[in-house]
């Protein structure tokens, strides 16, 4: 066994051009591509936000290994393929980065709709994460839009698909955005109108940042794998898989603001322990979360498990003004005011849960 496992990483570039490629095929024992539109969405996040987003674990295969596992392409793949790897763990991740990257002319599962993700330049630019990343079912008014590049430059709007597309997309989309908002700038100075020579020269700016941040996205992030030799016998591979995905225990950001309140004192585990009876009347495993986020929303008006860690006391949170200035700003002092903050949130779910 000393040779049958091998770790390694690949590029998204990498990643993208091996799944238009057909090289990842999955076998019949997995689940069916169950994710919800905002979970594509979300992974999309995480990737250009320089998030891990863990590790695969892919068999490289031979055709009999295929056929005995009745393997399939990646879901909404067509075509023959070159089929080369077997998806043990990552299946979903995988496919997520299909549709969004290769945005292929299928409906999501259980959607009557095909989607498609994008994300909003201008807002990603000035670090506004929560609203920058989206997704829409396909429209005639979006398929327009995904038609015409100026209007994509008008509004913003940076669809997944040029990264997944061939040739020269990606830097021609660039350019063309740079471009479009450089002669806004020019025809805004010549109407006299300051603030929209601003607006539009600020663009512009972007523009030539946002490119660099996708060249080294493309390039530069790396996606972890661990691939097993071909020559292991198909029982002991479904072993292996059968052992991952056997001790799986649930670990989300309610245990990381656990752990990191320890050393200051405070036991979130019983404080949710205290308050739980209070809530179950809704059955989900995550309301431990849902009150982290409620405290959230209400002390700074985000609610992703990014912000949760700004609720730590002390913990200094870099906030930009309108004018574009940068300052430091610690949202929650200290463990008292963090009991005071979550005790309010359990009120007003347990109040919303009353209604």
């Amino acid at each position: 066994m000393k040779d049958a496992q091998k770790p390694d990483h690949v590029s998204l570039n990498t990643l993208v051009n091996y799944l238009r490629d057909g090289r990842f095929v999955i076998p019949d024992f997995q689940r069916e591509f169950e994710w919800k539109p905002w979970d594509i969405r979300d992974l999309m996040r995480s990737i250009f936000l320089d998030y891990y987003i863990g590790s695969l674990l892919l068999w490289k295969g031979k055709p009999e290994n295929f056929s005995a596992l009745s393997c399939e392409p990646v879901y909404g793949y067509q075509g023959d393929g070159k089929p080369e790897y077997i998806v043990l763990d990552g299946q979903l991740r995988l496919t997520a980065i299909y549709y969004a990257f290769l945005a292929p002319d299928v409906p999501l599962p259980n959607r009557s709709n095909r989607f498609f993700y994008f994300v909003h330049v201008d807002k990603f630019m000035k670090e506004e994460y929560d609203q920058a990343f989206e997704y829409e079912w396909l429209t005639r008014r979006w398929a327009k839009i995904l038609a015409n590049k100026e209007a994509q430059f008008a509004a913003h709007l940076f669809p997944f698909s040029v990264i997944g597309a061939t040739g020269w997309e990606l830097p021609n989309w660039v350019q063309g955005y740079e471009t479009f908002w450089k002669a806004k700038a020019t025809e805004a100075k010549s109407a006299g109108d300051q603030k929209a020579t601003t607006l539009a020269q600020n663009h512009c700016d972007n523009a030539k940042a946002f490119g660099e941040l996708l060249q080294g996205i493309t390039g530069q992030y790396q996606i972890s794998y661990i691939e097993l030799d071909k020559e292991l016998k198909v029982d002991k591979v479904c072993d292996i898989f059968t052992q991952i995905n056997s001790r799986g225990i649930r670990l989300d950001v309610f245990d990381l603001i656990n752990a990191l309140l320890k050393p200051k004192g405070l036991q979130l585990k019983q404080m949710w322990r205290d308050a739980a009876s209070r809530l179950d009347d809704v059955e989900t495993e995550k309301m431990n979360v849902y009150i982290l986020q409620v405290m959230s929303i209400l002390r700074q008006g985000y609610c992703s498990p990014m912000y949760l860690y700004f609720l730590l006391p002390g913990q200094e949170k870099s906030v930009r003004d309108p004018d574009g200035t940068r300052r430091k700003e610690i949202l929650i002092p200290d463990i008292a005011q963090f009991e005071t903050r979550w005790n309010a949130a359990v009120d007003a779910l347990e109040g919303a849960i009353t209604v």
